[in-house]
Formats: structure tokens, sequence, C-alpha cells
């Protein structure tokens, strides 16, 4: 297979410095049967990206073509050739001859390209992540140097991006965001995404956006059932939240983020969720402490209801919309919230400390008409025994005897690998009630 010429050390892009032009062995063949001979000899022909394998024989009557055949048969005696084409060439009589092929830098891909420039051709940096239109890198510190030429030949081989970043530091846990630089293209950070039939808009600078979390937020939305409650902590620009309302669900919603609660706010009113979602930019405790008051409060004169889902929200570009008879509303049964979402891997856990006691504060004694939250909290392991160390950090934030770990009606579920020694989880707790009832705050 053809490459293009080694360029090593080229760190501003010169594409002109990929043009090749090689000799390839060719079948002088009837225009009448080319058809047929392409098909016969699928394996043997030339198969280069933007490269014609049939070309003209450059003679008068046109009535001959030019097939083109693979750089690994060299020989005009068809040595490297399967049985079939030398069969072939042998019953027609056809010639075989030689045909110059010029290459250039739209033939290479991305691979071809950085393999042939950076000092390692086995490293060649070409994975990315794309949020919209941008591919957002994270280049370790040797490829630092040829940051550029890597963006301008991304950027090149991409028809979909028009912008190439780069990370520039770890993810703040603030806010959830980290710096980048402009690597190529038009510097443009307002990416739009479509997930799980919602649209996300957001400013990529600002916010935090993971693209490769996409089926873990499916599998955690897919899980409520319609009328639940469902309170968001971290929502970031509404990846969970959106979708669940989307599918029936009465959301809270908050991120402390500024950046990110406007354009949660933006994408509630994009996907038509107005009336099924809350936004609010709190501290994550403050929100929690305040939304289960709140919502206890609410269910006092009884139990709350969402207007019906219009008949074309369950439809998507594979699935269209169903005539149904007209629905009803949806039935809110629960005076807590069924689900709270905290989805900062970091530091997740240490939010359960928010839940001691918070039942006895909010219903100011033991209720059984009130229901315990199923906790999903998101979290980060390094260890080699992931599930008894997340249950037994939750135990030491809950205040929960750390040796019942195992007591605990919990799932520790995987998620992804973030990095080759830590795993990223998924800890769906149901709230302990000796947690819940708590007579003390004290962790």
């Amino acid at each position: 297979m053809f490459k293009p010429q080694v360029q090593r050390g080229m760190k501003e892009l010169d594409r002109s410095a990929f043009n090749l032009t090689r000799s390839v062995v060719a079948l002088r063949v009837p225009t009448k049967s080319l058809g047929h001979i392409k098909s016969d000899l699928a394996e043997d022909v030339l198969r280069i990206p933007k490269v014609l394998n049939v070309v003209s024989d450059n003679s008068e009557k046109n009535d001959h073509k030019l097939v083109l055949l693979r750089p690994e048969i060299t020989s005009t005696s068809l040595d490297e050739g399967s049985d079939k084409l030398r069969a072939l060439v042998r019953e027609n009589g056809w010639e075989t001859l030689t045909h110059d092929v010029t290459l250039g830098y739209d033939n290479w891909t991305v691979y071809d390209i950085l393999r042939a420039v950076l000092p390692d051709p086995t490293q060649a940096p070409t994975a990315y992540e794309q949020i919209g239109h941008i591919a957002h890198m994270n280049l370790r510190d040797e490829y630092l140097e040829y940051k550029n030429i890597i963006g301008q030949v991304i950027l090149d081989k991409s028809p979909t991006v028009t912008m190439v970043v780069n990370k520039l530091d770890t993810i703040d846990n603030t806010f959830r965001n980290f710096k980048m630089e402009v690597l190529a293209g038009e510097p443009n950070f307002i990416a739009q995404v479509r997930e799980n039939d919602c649209v996300f808009k957001f400013d990529y600078s600002k916010v935090y956006w993971n693209s490769r979390l996409h089926p873990e937020h499916e599998r955690l939305t897919n899980s409520f059932k319609l009328g639940s409650s469902v309170c968001d902590v971290m929502a970031g620009v509404g990846p969970f939240a959106v979708p669940a309302a989307r599918r029936g669900s009465l959301v809270w919603a908050n991120d402390l983020n500024p950046a990110s609660y406007e354009a949660l706010v933006d994408n509630i009113g994009l996907n038509k969720v107005q009336d099924r979602v809350r936004a609010f930019n709190m501290d994550g405790r403050d929100f929690i402490r305040q939304a289960f008051t709140d919502f206890y409060a609410s269910t006092q004169n009884g139990s709350l209801s969402l207007p019906p889902i219009p008949k074309s929200a369950n439809a998507s570009r594979s699935r269209p919309a169903v005539a149904k008879p007209d629905p009803q509303p949806i039935a809110v049964a629960s005076r807590s919230f069924d689900h709270v979402v905290m989805n900062l891997p970091a530091i997740a856990i240490e939010f359960l400390d928010a839940f001691r006691g918070l039942f006895r504060r909010v219903t100011g004694s033991d209720d059984s008409s009130v229901n315990l939250p199923l906790i999903h909290a998101h979290c980060f392991t390094k260890s080699d025994e992931p599930e008894k160390d997340i249950l037994q950090r939750a135990c030491r934030a809950m205040g929960y005897p750390e040796e019942q770990y195992l007591d605990l009606d919990a799932e520790v579920f995987y998620v992804r690998k973030v990095a080759p020694n830590k795993d990223m989880y998924c800890l769906s707790l149901n709230l302990p009630k000796s947690v819940a009832y708590a007579n003390d705050d004290e962790m």
C-alpha cells in the first residue's frame, strides 16, 4: 500500500510535501466489459480514497479503458495477483502495462499524514471527542510542539469539524470546566449536540459536556418511570434532566456554574419541557436541603401532576410518532423525590452528608407516607475492590457504620474507564432510614 513520504519534524503544514507519483500495473480492457470485470476482480483492483481505478487509455476510439490494480501487484506478469485475475487475462488476452498514479494530501488519511510527520509513527494521536462542530483533543506533552499541524490535519480531514481545541488543564471541581486552546479553525465555542432525542446548546468553553457519557445518560433516564420525581443536583446543561422530563418525569435541576445554569434554562426551552423542569443555580448541599423541603411542602394539599406528553415527544428520526388517544395528565404520586442524580464523579459521594437527618428536619417526624429516594452518585475509583471502596466511602459520608457496608441496599454500576488505573462508576443507593431520620448532623 502506498504511504506518503516521511516528513519528520514538520510543524507547519505544507500540503504539497505529501504529493507522490507511483507506477501501478494496469489492464487494458474493452469498455463494454468494465461492469463485470470490476466485479470479478474486486480483490485485485486499486482502492485508494479519491483515486479512480478506471481511467482513459488515451486512444482515439475510446473503446478501451485501463483498470488499475492494487500496488502489491508489482509486475505485468501478475505474480502477486489472484488466480482469477491471471486466468481472466489469459482467457481474454488483455494487455498488461504500467500507469502512473499521482497522489496528494487529499488522498491520505489523518493517520497517514501524522505518521509521516511525528517522531514516533506508531503513536500518532488521531483520537478526539467531537462536540457539535468542535473536535476536542487531549494531547500528551511530547506532542505539544506539533499541536498546530495535528490540529490542522484533523480539521482538514473531518468534514463536520470546524474547530479543533486542546485541553490545557484538569477539570475544575467547582464549575466542571477546563481551559483550552484553539489549534485550528475559527474560534466558535457555541456547540449544539443532539442526544437521546434532545437538543443541547451551550458554550463549551464555560461548561462541562462529555459525549462519551451518552450511554450512561440514556441508561439512567430510561430507568425513571412515568411520573417519577427527580432531583438533579449537579445537572450541568441538562443531559439527565431534559430527557427525563421528555419521558414524563418531574425534574428539579440545579447547577452551581452560572453558565451551566443559563444553558440548562435555554435547553429546557429548546426541548419544550418548561412544564416539567424547574432550574436552580445553587450550592449542591443547599439545593438538596431546600429542594426536599419545598417538594414535601408542595404535596401537603395532595399529589402533584404533570401535563400529558405531547404526541410528538416520543418521536425520533427512526421512530415516528404514533397517533394515540388524547393522553391524561401524569400523576406524580410521591411526597418526596423518587430519584436523586449527582453526576460530579470527583466529589459526588461527599454530598451524601447532606442527607443525614434531612427527613427528620423536612417532615418533623418519621412519616411513613414519605418515600425515601434512590440516590445515583457517580464516582471514580482506583481500587482493586471498587464496590467495597465505593460503598465504604458512602458510609463515611453518610455517617453510616462502615463495617456494615454490605447491609446497604445499593448497586455499583460500571460506567467507563477514564484512565489506565481509574474507572467511573454509578452508585445507586436507597437512602437508609437510619440516615434520613438521624438525630444529629455530625459526620
